[in-house]
Parts: C-alpha cells; sequence; structure tokens
C-alpha cells in the first residue's frame, strides 16, 4: 500500500518538521512563535481546530491517533504526540510559564506510559524521554492516572 505508507512518513515527516521548528524558535527566544506551531502541528494531526480538540479527553486523543492504524503505527504516532507535547513544556518552561509547563510534561509522560504499558514497548529513547519527563515534574505533583500507569509499567522509570 504505497499510499498508506506515504501517509505514515508524511506525518512523521510533519513532526520532526514542527518539533525542530520549535527548538529553533525556542532556542532563539521567538517563544509565541513556537507554540504557535505547536498549535498548528496538532490541528494538523487530529485534523481538528484547537477547541474541539479540547472537548476531548486524552482516551479519546489516542483513539483518534490510533484510527485505522496497526498497533506499531498508533505506537509511533501517539508517542509522536507526546514528543509535540513535552517540546511545547520546553517552550512554556522558557516563558517561565511552570504550570503550563507542568502540564504538557505530565501529559506528554501519560500519553508515553499509556503506550508502554499497552505495548509493554522496551525502547531505551522511550524510557529515557519518560526518565527526563519525571525528572521535570515534581513528584508530589504526579497526577494519580500517571502513578496508576507507572505501576502498571512494572519497572523504575
Amino acid at each position: 500500500m504505497p499510499g498508506r505508507e506515504d501517509y505514515i512518513l508524511g506525518f512523521i515527516a510533519l513532526l520532526r518538521q514542527a518539533i525542530a521548528q520549535m527548538l529553533d524558535l525556542r532556542n532563539s527566544g521567538r517563544y509565541e512563535e513556537a507554540l504557535h506551531v505547536a498549535i498548528n502541528a496538532q490541528e494538523k494531526l487530529f485534523a481538528r481546530r484547537t477547541a474541539e480538540l479540547a472537548k476531548l479527553d486524552l482516551e479519546e486523543l489516542i483513539r483518534l491517533l490510533r484510527l485505522d492504524e496497526t498497533d506499531e503505527v498508533g505506537d509511533e504516532k501517539v508517542l509522536g504526540y507526546a514528543s509535540l507535547l513535552r517540546e511545547t513544556g520546553l517552550v512554556y518552561e522558557a516563558l517561565d510559564r511552570r504550570d503550563a509547563a507542568q502540564s504538557c510534561f505530565q501529559l506528554a509522560l501519560q500519553v508515553m506510559l499509556t503506550v508502554v504499558v499497552g505495548s509493554k514497548i522496551r525502547s531505551g529513547e522511550v524510557w529515557t524521554a519518560m526518565r527526563d519527563l519525571l525528572a521535570r515534574i515534581p513528584p508530589d505533583r504526579l497526577h494519580a492516572p500517571v502513578q496508576e500507569l507507572l505501576k502498571q509499567a512494572g519497572e523504575s522509570v
């Protein structure tokens, strides 16, 4: 299915491009522009406007990313979304908007853990990213669903 493979490659390219652009903008102090890139990328990933996405819970967002995908491609799309959330958190952190940054980091961690628990993925890169996120979130501020997923993951992240 070449058309399907092109779609998947396009999705991956979109995420990489958005994250690279956000990193460049963040490094040059253009934080608001970086946030605009994040919003645009999220709208493209979900094919929905931000106002509509704000009404959906995490379970529904993950379901949308996995819709009509193999487990492997679904995992990659969901982990890509987590990377976008992490980079968005770093932009908020640079803006000294700690609460917004913490929310992004927490959500990114929860998204990653959802994949890890559901697929028992053992990628060192994913576990390293989760450890980085955990280091950015005070332990007493971890939400109950994240704590539960950490227990289910069965490893010391």
